[in-house]
This record gives C-alpha cells, structure tokens and sequence, in this order.
C-alpha cells in the first residue's frame, strides 16, 4: 500500500469540504457548467446523475475517505461528472479507457487499490452488492485497498511508465495547469473547445476540459469515430473556435477545410515536425497554431510556441514554459553538451508515481516540485525549448502511447516462454506498429494460443502486437 501524503482535507457532516476536495467552486456550480455549457455529441441514453448526487453517493459508499475509484466511463459529461463528484465525495478517481479488457481492470485494481469501480449500467442486470445512479453502477472491488488524502486524482501513464503506472496529482494543481495554459494559448469563456481526444489523456482533461471549466468555455465532446467529415460537421455545427489534437489526430483529421471559425489549433503529445508546423500555418493561413509540451508528471503542460507568430526557424521549437513554470538541464553521458534531460519545476507536478512504473524510474523527482522527464532538451539564448529525443522510446499506435516493455513483460511471463522480443515498424518518428516473438520450450500453435489469449485480456487493441511468432528456445543467446 502506498503511503498517504498530507494535504488538506476534511468531512463535515459527511460531505467533504470545498477546501478539502482543492476545488474552487462548489459541486452545484460544476453541475451548472456541465449542464449549460457542456455537449455529449453522443448523449448517454439515460439521464445522467448530477455531481451533488454523485459526490452523496460515492460520501456514503466509500469503505473511507481517500480511497481509491476507477472511473471505467466513456468519454463524456458522464466521466467528468464522476470524476468531479467522486473529489467532492471524498474518493480519489482514476479514468481509464472504458474498454479496459476485465482481467486488465483486475491488475489496475490491486496495484492502485481501488476500492470502486464504475461501469455503464449493464442492460442484464447488475452485480450484488453494487449501485446504480444516473446510467452507471458502482461496484465494490476485492483488492487490497489503499487510500490517499482525499481531493486527488490519477491518471494513468501507459505509454511512457508502464500499463499499471499511475501520477498522483492534486485536483487543485490540475485546475491550475489547465489556467495556466488556457492563458498560454488565450482560450476565454467566449470560445467554445472541441475535445475529440479521449478523456483518459492528461492532455485532453486538462488542457481542454478542465481548462473549459475554468474560464467558461463552452465544450462539445466527440467520441469516435474519428474521421475528417465528422470532425468538420461537428466544427461547422457547433462554431467550434478551439481544439487540441496529438500529432496523429492532426494528421487524420487536419485538411485545411475546417470552418473559418476554428481559430485556434493546438497541438500536444508527441513532437510535431517543423514541416509539419510549416505546412498546418500554410493550410490555415491567419489562423492561430500553438506547439505545446507536457507529460502527466508535470501536471501536464509545461510550454508553449505560438508558432503563427514565430519566425520559420523556431517551427521546430516547442516554445518557452508557461508563466509559472522554470526549466533547467541535466546533463546526460553521451549527449552533446548542449543537450541534457530537461527538468520541469512547477506548483502543478505529480505528488508521487502510484502502481507499477516500468520504463521509467518511480521517483521521477529531481529536487522539491522539480520532476526528470525523460526526455532530451537543448534550450537557445532566447529560452525556446527543441526536442532532442527520449531516454525511453515509447511507441503511438493508433494515437495510444504504447509501453513496449509492459507487453514484453507481460509476454515473458506467461507460462511455456522462456524470451520475449519486440520488433519496431516506424511509420513516423513516433508513430508505427510492432512484431512479438516468444522462445518457448513447446512452440506448438496451441501454445502459441494460449500466450495470445492470455495477452489479449490484458492488452489494449492498440497495445497488441501486429503480428506474434513462435519459435524454439535459442540456447545460445543468454536469457
């Protein structure tokens, strides 16, 4: 069980206080935006629960407060109104994916220890000792339990630390990034923000919900499919003026035929190419591009380039960090002197890693609030910050960061495998797919089934291998 970090909180006839949950505004007002100024393009097709209903529902079935809830929902006001109200309830929710295979929800569930899971309402009915509000049910999980000060949140860190890896973060510093960089890119309560990248991503929930929550802003929410039609119709539609996409969404749905009205286009998660900068400013002539840089350590963001405002040279620059945020370099063996791995000191970083981090050290700290980020810098004269490269090298599938050692582990330790390779297709600098062999003592098709199965209810669709081959054990190469 992790130990508790204190921070402040308290219960006051059985509802959290307002201070306690770090929120600024109290559960009605939430209520109020996600009603007024909130829109489910695909409306879940019962009425939802309110946050006050929530938060007195997850105040009376929580084994304690700061206990531990996974928040398995889709996209939509349904997830954000559960999240809310579980930090005013008193638990500390994790989104994932609301198609997390059951046997991955199970691993989740120890390494956190969680105590709930939420779940659409099952149409056959429900599972004992569980309760249903406003389309969902909330089941009790047999997992050794552990708790946090409440007002935290979780998110998940897949592609960079790890399947069962998780950041810890206070509900206060994640409003206070999303201001943060809602005034890095002049995002106000007149603009009204697309969000087609899941909620599960630190990126969207910050940078585009909460940020929304924060100034006004109204939000549509688009789930998939994910196609350049849909995403022009929901722009045209809606007067979309703002939307944040992942370098493999700008490249599906980008085409220089959105709607005069999208103003403003932020790009987030993976390194952007200066040509493709060159060629989203040549596409939308006059209209705003923001570069930004983050990780979910940082709370996410941590810079910002306002590229349709910078010089051709800086187009492969991130920009400079936030107000609010201070940057520095470490150097790292092997690398030129002007490139170090870049640390991020803010209000906003993690409180500590929870779960199984693999692929990354679980202290990721390098001093008080001053987090490593695994990832190489080299910063001009004038501040702006240019990628270099990563001490690990995760891989985007399908638009999901993929932690290749999560599925080579997982893979080696399924029983008849003695090794377990991963072979990398690269179709961009970050995007591709990946090949898995296994050294088995018997590597028989049968077996090769069974391993497959065995991953497949643990993985992700984007996280499975293209292709897995069985051979003998190699006895010449050393395990």
């Amino acid at each position: 069980m992790d130990r508790p970090v204190a921070w402040g909180s308290g219960f006051r006839g059985g509802r959290l206080l307002m201070e306690g949950a770090g929120l600024p505004f109290k559960s009605e007002e939430a209520e109020a935006y996600f009603s007024e100024r909130a829109i489910d393009l695909e409306p879940w097709p019962e009425p939802q629960a309110t946050v006050p209903e929530i938060a007195d529902l997850f105040t009376e079935v929580l084994p304690r407060p700061g206990a531990v809830v996974l928040l398995a929902l889709p996209s939509g006001t349904m997830l954000l109104r559960h999240l809310l109200g579980a930090v005013y309830g008193g638990a500390v929710p994790v989104p994932i994916p609301v198609g997390t295979p059951p046997a991955r929800v199970r691993g989740l569930a120890h390494r956190f220890g969680a105590s709930l899971l939420v779940t659409p309402r099952r149409r056959a009915g429900q599972d004992a000792g569980s309760r249903i509000v406003g389309g969902a049910q909330i089941t009790p999980l047999r997992a050794p339990h552990a708790h946090h000060p409440s007002g935290g949140v979780i998110i998940l860190t897949s592609g960079t630390s790890g399947i069962f890896s998780g950041c810890l973060h206070r509900s206060s510093s994640l409003l206070g990034n999303a201001a943060m960089h809602a005034a890095s890119v002049g995002l106000g309560q007149a603009d009204t923000i697309l969000v087609m990248l899941p909620l599960h991503f630190s990126y969207a929930l910050v940078a585009q919900a909460l940020a929304g929550l924060v100034t006004g802003a109204r939000l549509i929410i688009c789930g998939p499919p994910h196609t350049s039609a849909r995403f022009a119709d929901a722009v045209r539609r809606h007067r979309v003026t703002s939307t944040s996409l992942t370098p493999f969404f700008m490249r599906r749905l980008i085409g220089g035929h959105e709607p005069e009205t999208l103003r403003m286009l932020t790009i987030g998660g993976d390194a952007l190419p200066a040509t493709d900068v060159a060629r989203l400013l040549e596409l939308r002539p006059g209209r705003e591009l923001y570069i930004t840089y983050g990780l979910t350590e940082a709370g996410p963001r941590v810079a910002t380039l306002a590229a349709h405002a910078e010089p051709p040279h800086r187009y492969a620059s991130v920009g400079r960090p936030m107000d609010g945020v201070k940057v520095a370099l470490r150097k790292v063996r092997g690398q030129p002197d002007a490139v170090g791995e870049l640390l991020v000191s803010s209000d906003t970083v993690l409180v500590r890693k929870v779960g199984v981090p693999q692929g990354r050290p679980a202290d990721c700290f390098a001093g008080p609030g001053t987090i490593a980020t695994g990832d190489l810098f080299r910063i001009d004269s004038d501040g702006y910050l240019y990628f270099a490269g990563r001490l690990t090298d995760p891989l985007v599938v399908d638009g999901v960061k993929v932690s290749l050692e999560s599925v080579r582990s997982l893979a080696a330790a399924q029983p008849g495998v003695a090794r377990a390779t991963i072979s990398v297709r690269r179709d961009a600098p970050d995007e591709g797919y990946f090949d898995l062999e296994l050294e088995m003592d018997d590597p028989t098709r049968e077996s090769a089934h069974r391993v497959r199965d065995a991953l497949y209810r643990r993985l992700l669709r984007a996280e499975r291998p293209r292709r897995i081959t069985v051979v003998p054990v190699r006895e010449d190469v050393p395990k």
